[in-house]
C-alpha cells in the first residue's frame, strides 16, 4: 500500500510549490488551513505522515496535530514552525506527540527527508500493532480453547455472557466494548487452575466455595503478563465485586471505582445463571432488582433495556439430528455422553468447530443423535 503524504499551510503558494517538487517521489496530498485537513483526514485517509505549518488561522497547527494524535494514533506528525522556542517545542511534544521539528523556510529536500523518516517510523508502528494484535488474537484463542476442554460447561457460559455483556455496553454508550467481551469471555479461566475433583465438587459446600473464590484473582493473574491485556485482566479481578463493596476482592472499592466492565459482567453473569435457573428472563431480572444493592443501578437498567422487552420471545426449542446441525444454533440443554462427561453446555451458540467436534465423538462415545436447540436463536 502506498504511504500517503498530508501536507497542510494556509498559504497556497507553499503548498503549490512543495507539490510541484515532490510530486514525482512522494504521494503528497494538500490541505489550506486546519479545517479543510481534518476533512481530508475523515474522508481520504487513512495518512501515514502529516505535516503541518505551526502559525495558521482558526486552527493552528498544534490543535490539527493534537486532533490527529487522538483520532490517529499510528498517523507520524510534523511540524513545520517559524518559532523555535522552549515553550513551541514542549506544547507540541505534550499535545501533539510529534515526530518532528522542521523550521521554516524549509527546503523541500530537507522535508522530503523528514517525510521519508516519518514513513519508516509509521511503518514501524504499524508492524509493532499487527504483531501484538496477532499475538493478542492468538493468546486468547488458546486460552478459549483451554477452558473449552478443561470445563465446558464454563466456556458455554462465557461465550452467552460475552454477547451479552457487549449489547449492555454499547447502551450505556461505551463503545469501545472488546475489553469488557473479552474478560466475559474469559472469566471463568482461573478455573482451569483448579483441581478437577474441586471442578466435580458440590458446589454448595463450604470449601468448595472458598476454593472457587479465588477464580477471579486467579485468572487476572494468567491475564495480566499479556501485552494489552490489563483492562481485562482488571475486569476478570472484579468480576465478584459489589457495586455496595460486597464480595471478592475484599479490598474497599465500591461504586464507580470498580471497573465499568467488571459491573457490567457481574449483573449479565448473575442475569444468565438466573435466566438458566429459572427458565424466565423477566424472573431472572425482578430477582436481580430484588437483590439490586451488589448491581449498578444504570447497569440493571441498560440490562433490562436490552433484554426486558424479550422475555417471551425465545423461539421454541426442538430436537435435531447430529447431522442437521447448523452453525448459529443455541442449546438449550447440556449435552453428555452416556457415561455423564458434559461436553457442550447449555447456552452455547454452536459454531462450525463446535459442529466438527460433534461428528468426530459420535463415532467414538456414546453421546445422543438428537439435540436440543434452539433453531432461529435471538441475538440475546
Amino acid at each position: 500500500m502506498t504511504d500517503k503524504i498530508l501536507l497542510v499551510d494556509d498559504d497556497r503558494n507553499i503548498l503549490s510549490g512543495y507539490q510541484r517538487v515532490l510530486r514525482k517521489s512522494i504521494d503528497l496530498d494538500v490541505a489550506l488551513g486546519g479545517a479543510e485537513a481534518l476533512q481530508m483526514l475523515v474522508g481520504q485517509g487513512p495518512y501515514s505522515v502529516v505535516v503541518a505549518d505551526m502559525q495558521m488561522p482558526g486552527m493552528s497547527g498544534l490543535e490539527l496535530l493534537a486532533k490527529a494524535q487522538s483520532a490517529w494514533p499510528d498517523t507520524i506528525r510534523i511540524m513545520l514552525t517559524g518559532n523555535t522556542d522552549q515553550r513551541t517545542a514542549a506544547d507540541a511534544v505534550n499535545q501533539g506527540q510529534v515526530f518532528r521539528f522542521l523550521t521554516k523556510p524549509c527546503s523541500p529536500q530537507d522535508l522530503e527527508l523528514a517525510i521519508r523518516a516519518g514513513i519508516r517510523q509509521h511503518q514501524l508502528v504499524r508492524a509493532e500493532r499487527e504483531l501484538l494484535e496477532g499475538t493478542l488474537t492468538g493468546a486468547i484463542e488458546v486460552l478459549s480453547e483451554l477452558l473449552a476442554s478443561v470445563d465446558p460447561g464454563a466456556f458455554s457460559l462465557g461465550l452467552a455472557v460475552r454477547s451479552r455483556c457487549g449489547q449492555v455496553a454499547r447502551n450505556l454508550g461505551y463503545m469501545d466494548s472488546w475489553a469488557i467481551e473479552v474478560g466475559a469471555m474469559l472469566a471463568p479461566i482461573g478455573r482451569i487452575a483448579l483441581p478437577r475433583e474441586v471442578l466435580s465438587a458440590d458446589a454448595f459446600k463450604p470449601e468448595t466455595q472458598a476454593i472457587l473464590a479465588r477464580v477471579p484473582e486467579l485468572g487476572a493473574s494468567m491475564i495480566q503478563s499479556i501485552p494489552r491485556m490489563e483492562a481485562v485482566a482488571e475486569i476478570i479481578r472484579y468480576q465478584a465485586k459489589g457495586f455496595d463493596g460486597s464480595g471478592a476482592p475484599e479490598e474497599g472499592l465500591s461504586g464507580e471505582a470498580i471497573p465499568l466492565g467488571a459491573r457490567i459482567l457481574k449483573a449479565v453473569q448473575d442475569f444468565t445463571v438466573l435466566e438458566h435457573r429459572r427458565h424466565s428472563r423477566a424472573v431472572a431480572l425482578e430477582e436481580l432488582k430484588l437483590h439490586g444493592r451488589p448491581y449498578d443501578p444504570l447497569v440493571l437498567k441498560a440490562l433490562e433495556a436490552c433484554f426486558g422487552g424479550s422475555a417471551g420471545s425465545t423461539p421454541m426449542p426442538r430436537l435435531v439430528p447430529l447431522r442437521d446441525l447448523l452453525p448459529g444454533m443455541i442449546l438449550t440443554g447440556d449435552l453428555h455422553t452416556s457415561t455423564g462427561q458434559l461436553v457442550l453446555g447449555q447456552g452455547l451458540r454452536l459454531g462450525k468447530g463446535h459442529l466438527e467436534l460433534l461428528r468426530n465423538l459420535a463415532d467414538f462415545l456414546q453421546i445422543p443423535d438428537r439435540v436440543s436447540v434452539i433453531e432461529r436463536p435471538d441475538q440475546g
